[in-house]
């Protein structure tokens, strides 16, 4: 199971796609999900176990029955996409999703644990701008981490 911790500044071609850092290639296996975050304009990028993992808990959901829970399967995997990594650490972003994240010629890409997000690099330093200075005594506070 990858970690991603850190944050690497990148930049996409004209062809779509991005060279992943040396860190980050070997976390990774020659196949990558690339989906739209749900909450931000960015990415998330998943290892092909983590997808497997996230797979299986949303295999659960009451699609049949709760319209949210369909809602939410068709736009997860519907939206997602499967990328290929190459020998020299290049993967290719779908077009749609380099739209629906606002993605130009310079990215982030920034660890957040089980998964990669992909932020364009004004949207990025923007969101962070946004931020309280006490977020991480927050996060501690609200989510009883005792760290």
């Amino acid at each position: 199971m990858a970690n991603f911790v850190d944050e690497y500044e990148r930049q996409i071609d004209d062809h779509g796609r991005i060279i992943l850092p040396p860190k980050i290639r070997d976390a990774v296996s020659e196949t990558v999900y690339v989906t739209q975050a749900p909450a931000e304009k960015c990415l998330h990028l998943y290892t092909k176990d983590e997808w497997e993992t996230m797979s299986e808990k949303i295999k659960g959901l009451p699609t049949t029955t709760d319209r949210n829970a369909a809602a939410f399967v068709r736009v997860f995997f519907g939206k997602a996409t499967e990328a290929s990594v190459d020998k020299q650490g290049r993967m290719t972003i779908a077009r749609r999703l380099i739209e629906y994240a606002g993605l130009k010629k310079d990215v982030v890409l920034v660890g957040a644990n089980t998964r990669l997000e992909i932020w364009d690099s004004e949207e990025w330093r923007s969101y962070q701008s946004g931020l309280s200075d006490d977020i991480m005594i927050d996060g501690i506070l609200t989510y009883g981490l005792n760290i």
